[in-house]
Protein backbone atom coordinates (compact mmCIF):
# COMPACT_ATOMS: atom_id res chain seq x y z
CA UNK A 1 0.00 0.00 0.00
CA UNK A 2 1.19 3.30 -0.82
CA UNK A 3 2.45 5.84 1.75
CA UNK A 4 -0.37 8.42 1.01
CA UNK A 5 0.80 12.05 1.56
CA UNK A 6 -0.92 15.33 3.09
CA UNK A 7 -0.29 18.78 3.04
CA UNK A 8 -1.05 21.02 5.93
CA UNK A 9 -1.42 25.18 4.77
CA UNK A 10 -1.71 26.34 8.29
CA UNK A 11 1.84 24.29 9.52
CA UNK A 12 2.97 25.07 5.76
CA UNK A 13 4.41 21.24 5.91
CA UNK A 14 3.60 17.28 4.51
CA UNK A 15 2.48 14.41 6.06
CA UNK A 16 2.46 10.86 5.78
CA UNK A 17 -0.64 8.39 6.23
CA UNK A 18 1.76 6.04 7.85
CA UNK A 19 2.58 8.45 10.34
CA UNK A 20 -0.98 9.66 11.27
CA UNK A 21 -1.59 7.31 14.54
CA UNK A 22 2.20 8.95 15.73
CA UNK A 23 0.49 12.65 15.21
CA UNK A 24 -2.25 11.91 16.94
CA UNK A 25 -0.63 10.65 19.81
CA UNK A 26 1.96 13.81 19.81
CA UNK A 27 1.35 17.41 18.47
CA UNK A 28 -1.63 16.31 16.91
CA UNK A 29 -2.81 15.60 13.22
CA UNK A 30 -3.27 19.33 11.21
CA UNK A 31 -7.49 19.57 10.81
CA UNK A 32 -6.53 21.01 7.67
CA UNK A 33 -4.16 18.04 6.13
CA UNK A 34 -5.36 17.40 3.05
CA UNK A 35 -4.20 14.50 0.18
CA UNK A 36 -2.28 15.34 -2.74
CA UNK A 37 -0.62 12.96 -4.90
CA UNK A 38 2.65 11.39 -4.95
CA UNK A 39 3.31 13.26 -8.52
CA UNK A 40 2.52 16.49 -6.93
CA UNK A 41 4.45 15.83 -3.81
CA UNK A 42 7.68 14.43 -5.93
CA UNK A 43 7.26 17.85 -8.35
CA UNK A 44 7.36 20.47 -5.41
CA UNK A 45 9.90 18.76 -3.35
CA UNK A 46 12.29 18.56 -7.16
CA UNK A 47 11.47 22.51 -7.28
CA UNK A 48 12.17 23.06 -3.51
CA UNK A 49 15.47 21.44 -4.51
CA UNK A 50 16.08 24.29 -6.94
CA UNK A 51 15.63 27.30 -5.16
CA UNK A 52 12.10 27.29 -5.23
CA UNK A 53 9.44 27.40 -1.96
CA UNK A 54 6.68 25.17 -1.04
CA UNK A 55 4.03 27.75 -0.36
CA UNK A 56 -0.09 27.26 -0.14
CA UNK A 57 -1.97 28.76 -2.24
CA UNK A 58 -5.57 30.62 -2.21
CA UNK A 59 -7.43 27.36 -1.48
CA UNK A 60 -4.65 26.10 1.42
CA UNK A 61 -2.67 23.57 -1.51
CA UNK A 62 0.52 23.88 -1.50
CA UNK A 63 2.58 25.20 -4.91
CA UNK A 64 6.10 26.38 -6.26
CA UNK A 65 6.89 30.08 -5.57
CA UNK A 66 9.96 31.88 -6.92
CA UNK A 67 12.50 32.60 -4.42
CA UNK A 68 13.18 36.26 -4.53
CA UNK A 69 17.17 37.57 -3.13
CA UNK A 70 17.95 40.77 -1.56
CA UNK A 71 20.79 41.26 -3.21
CA UNK A 72 21.64 44.67 -1.66
CA UNK A 73 20.71 43.24 1.78
CA UNK A 74 22.96 40.76 1.53
CA UNK A 75 25.84 42.73 0.04
CA UNK A 76 25.69 45.14 2.88
CA UNK A 77 25.80 42.50 4.99
CA UNK A 78 28.82 41.16 3.61
CA UNK A 79 30.19 44.49 3.49
CA UNK A 80 29.62 45.05 7.54
CA UNK A 81 31.43 41.84 7.89
CA UNK A 82 34.78 42.41 5.49
CA UNK A 83 35.13 45.90 7.43
CA UNK A 84 34.81 44.07 10.82
CA UNK A 85 37.31 41.40 9.97
CA UNK A 86 39.93 43.91 8.56
CA UNK A 87 39.27 46.15 11.60
CA UNK A 88 39.84 42.99 13.82
CA UNK A 89 43.09 42.36 11.66
CA UNK A 90 45.01 45.34 12.87
CA UNK A 91 43.05 45.73 16.45
CA UNK A 92 46.71 45.31 18.47
CA UNK A 93 47.74 47.65 16.08
CA UNK A 94 45.38 49.88 17.36
CA UNK A 95 45.83 49.58 21.04
CA UNK A 96 49.08 49.95 20.34
CA UNK A 97 48.48 53.35 18.61
CA UNK A 98 45.80 54.39 21.38
CA UNK A 99 48.44 53.52 24.30
CA UNK A 100 51.06 56.32 22.37
CA UNK A 101 53.53 53.14 21.72
CA UNK A 102 55.30 53.63 17.99
CA UNK A 103 54.80 51.51 15.61
CA UNK A 104 56.98 49.48 13.42
CA UNK A 105 57.39 49.70 9.77
CA UNK A 106 55.91 46.65 9.25
CA UNK A 107 52.76 47.10 11.62
CA UNK A 108 52.65 50.78 9.67
CA UNK A 109 52.09 49.22 6.88
CA UNK A 110 49.75 46.36 7.56
CA UNK A 111 47.56 49.01 9.12
CA UNK A 112 48.01 51.37 6.08
CA UNK A 113 46.67 48.11 3.88
CA UNK A 114 44.01 47.12 6.32
CA UNK A 115 42.39 51.11 5.93
CA UNK A 116 43.06 51.08 1.97
CA UNK A 117 41.13 47.62 1.88
CA UNK A 118 38.47 49.66 4.19
CA UNK A 119 37.99 52.64 1.60
CA UNK A 120 38.26 49.72 -1.48
CA UNK A 121 34.81 48.06 0.55
CA UNK A 122 33.12 51.14 1.75
CA UNK A 123 33.39 52.52 -2.33
CA UNK A 124 31.22 49.54 -3.80
CA UNK A 125 27.25 50.88 -3.78
CA UNK A 126 25.60 47.85 -2.30
CA UNK A 127 22.05 49.13 -2.63
CA UNK A 128 22.39 48.53 -6.31
CA UNK A 129 23.74 45.47 -6.39
CA UNK A 130 22.10 42.96 -8.51
CA UNK A 131 23.69 39.65 -7.82
CA UNK A 132 27.32 38.09 -6.70
CA UNK A 133 29.63 41.15 -5.80
CA UNK A 134 33.66 40.89 -6.94
CA UNK A 135 35.14 41.84 -3.08
CA UNK A 136 38.73 42.69 -3.10
CA UNK A 137 40.76 40.39 -1.22
CA UNK A 138 41.78 41.27 2.83
CA UNK A 139 45.71 41.77 2.81
CA UNK A 140 47.46 39.90 4.40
Amino acid sequence: MANQVFYSASKQGFYFETDKAACIAGAGWPDDASAISDHWYQYLIEGQAKGSSIVPDEYGQPVLQAVEINYPAIAEAQKELLISNAMQSVSVIQLKLQAGRALSDAETKKLNEALDYIDDVEKIKTETVAGQVEWPPLPE
